[in-house]
């Protein structure tokens, strides 16, 4: 089994993992707060604290390999985090005040289920192989250049006419050369 299938296995499993960190979580922290009545906010927060940092720990420790991670990508990451919490948080205030009878604490406990599936959502898009980033790592694995079909990202390197077998479009030599990202040592940030 190749690295990246069993991150794949492992990638579907945060669903049942995350279940289950919820379950014990929201049994010792939520279900023990204050008796029969509503949970406390506090409990509540501290179950979805603890959530949150199992989700992130997880994705982050999964996918770090594969990631080239910058600066901006770290940075993009922690605002999707906290686009994700205000997400959440919105639906907890909206909860609220549109029905007065739903007490805080049980809009907070729905509402903060929404933040890690938009967090990681919002990963898959920020972490995302750029062009140039494709380029390099496909060049370093066949240690010669690469061609990319300029339509669909095909590697063309190798083939022996300029026509891609993916999408089928037929180009010049110049046309191929014209359309390939830049070769930086340095890829561009995102």
């Amino acid at each position: 089994m190749t690295g990246t299938i069993a991150r794949l296995i492992l990638a579907m499993l945060i669903l049942p993992a995350t279940g289950a960190v919820f379950i014990l979580t929201f049994i010792a922290f939520v279900a023990r707060s204050g008796g029969p009545g509503p949970p406390t906010l506090a409990a509540v927060a501290m179950l979805w604290m603890i959530v949150y940092a199992f989700v992130a720990t997880y994705w982050i420790l999964l996918w770090r390999t594969t990631v080239k991670w910058t600066a901006s990508r770290a940075w993009k990451t922690a605002l999707a985090g906290l686009a994700a919490l205000a997400v959440g948080a919105g639906f907890a205030v909206t909860a609220t005040a549109v029905n007065r009878q739903v007490p805080p604490a049980i809009a907070l406990l729905l509402g903060g289920g929404f933040v890690p599936i938009i967090w990681v959502l919002g990963t898959v898009l920020l972490w995302r192989e750029t062009a140039s980033e494709r380029l390099a790592r496909m060049s370093k694995l066949i240690n010669a250049p690469t061609i990319l079909c300029p339509v669909c990202g095909y590697n063309l390197t190798g083939l022996r006419e300029a026509r891609c077998p993916e999408c089928g479009g037929s180009f010049t030599l110049d046309e191929l050369v014209a359309a390939q990202p830049q070769r930086d040592e340095h890829p561009a940030e995102l």
